[in-house]
């Protein structure tokens, strides 16, 4: 127990008969002439055996129990870690990242050159987290904090649906986000490492479900009859997502300028896949003939899929990500099919799935997809790109899907 006393205390800021009070263990009540009375910790470093004082708050925000707590934590960490509770405050007050909106603003400059779904990323961050604790300084966020955004995300909260896949993204993107932050000696601690999937949305399975032969003739013998459910441009880009390998915004956001229809090619930037990776993809004569009807339709748009209403609320020039997803699920929701619910990434296992099937080794398969197998030190060595082999397998994958998508193969034939 220290010297002093809450009565105390209130008689000496009040009488001011001198500037310093001791408490004991390095901790003072300053009251002086001018300005509000607050508490310092008086203190040695370790490592250079300088006398420092560090102001710990004023009296009207610490009680005298709050600063005896508040200096025992920093003399143990002074002690234990060799910490300069100045220094520190020192490099505080010089950095840039106060917030987590101002830490998340670097880190996402960081995503945008890692993946093509930097903005998902973003968009969940604003959506669940900003609101919350954005404009919270970086130390005071504790796990609680990230705790009651897990929960809220995987339980539903307000008008909001339980969404455990959501809440497991986001504890995903958090951690990162608080690493970034260690890493840049910004923070000292990250509040969601903690966390595991239990925690949040609870543990995955992967969620990969092809479609047989016989459910890939279902489905495209059943969709080709309902052109106003699902139109002609919805039912090609099921078909070239198949032809192609590739995944769903790499076809509706690709613009006319990768393409070259007279030499079969079709040029995939890096910054418009998932891994950064570019790909030169082969394209077969029905995936040729596809294209050059969705470049009649696009209506001389400079997008394969120009967005299907021109306004100026439109948030992307192609069509929006979710357009292909809504219009699937309606007809797995109306039974349209005598197969489970499918959705529209199943249609890349599908072909992924068929190319094993057909005899391709899994190598030249995962290239098709633009995942490349083999070790680290292959990788870095081998920039063979394959590109004959994987034309083999698309043309071969392409000589079975052709005949079905029209029509010249029906359902339960």
């Amino acid at each position: 127990m220290g010297k002093l006393h809450d009565k105390t205390v209130k008689k000496l800021i009040k009488e001011k008969p001198s500037v310093r009070h001791a408490d004991g263990n390095g901790l003072y009540l300053m009251t002086p002439k001018r300005g509000d009375a607050y508490w310092m910790l008086r203190y040695t470093t370790p490592a250079t055996k300088l006398r420092r004082e560090y102001t710990i708050g004023k009296v009207d925000d610490w009680s005298l129990a709050d600063a005896r707590d508040e200096a025992a934590k920093l003399r143990l960490a002074i002690k234990r870690e060799g910490a300069d509770p100045v220094q520190e405050r020192q490099k505080l007050n010089q950095n840039p990242f106060k917030t987590l909106n101002d830490l998340y603003a670097d880190y996402y400059e960081l995503r945008k050159r890692e993946i093509a779904s930097h903005h998902k990323e973003k968009s969940l961050y604003e959506r669940e987290v900003a609101w919350r604790i954005g404009k919270v300084e970086l130390e005071k966020i504790r796990p609680v904090d990230i705790s009651e955004i897990l929960r809220d995300v995987a339980n539903g909260y307000d008008d909001n649906k339980p969404r455990p896949t959501l809440s497991n993204d986001l504890m995903r993107l958090l951690r990162n986000l608080f690493d970034h932050g260690i890493k840049l000696d910004v923070t000292r601690f990250n509040p969601a490492s903690p966390f595991r999937p239990r925690d949040a949305g609870g543990e995955e399975k992967a969620a990969n479900y092809p479609m047989n032969e016989d459910e890939v003739t279902e489905f495209f013998t059943k969709l080709r009859v309902i052109p106003a459910q699902f139109s002609r441009e919805n039912y090609l880009a099921c078909a070239l997502l198949i032809a192609t390998c590739t995944r769903k915004m790499e076809l509706l956001a690709a613009p006319w300028s990768e393409f070259d229809l007279e030499n079969r090619i079709w040029y995939l930037p890096e910054e418009r896949t998932k891994k950064r990776r570019a790909i030169d993809i082969p394209l077969t004569e029905p995936a040729v003939e596809w294209l050059s009807e969705l470049k009649v339709r696009s209506c001389g748009s400079e997008w394969v899929f120009p967005a299907r209403r021109i306004s100026k609320k439109a948030r992307t020039p192609h069509v929006c990500e979710n357009t292909l997803n809504h219009a699937l699920k309606k007809l797995f929701e109306k039974r349209l099919f005598s197969f489970d619910k499918r959705r529209v990434h199943d249609l890349r296992g599908t072909a992924r799935t068929k190319l094993g099937k057909l005899g391709f080794d899994d190598n030249l398969a995962q290239r098709c997809l633009n995942q490349l197998p083999g070790n680290r030190t292959d990788r870095v060595y081998n920039k063979h790109g394959y590109f004959e082999e994987r034309r083999e397998a698309h043309e071969a994958l392409c000589d079975w899907l052709a005949p079905i998508v029209r029509g010249e193969v029906r359902s339960g034939e």
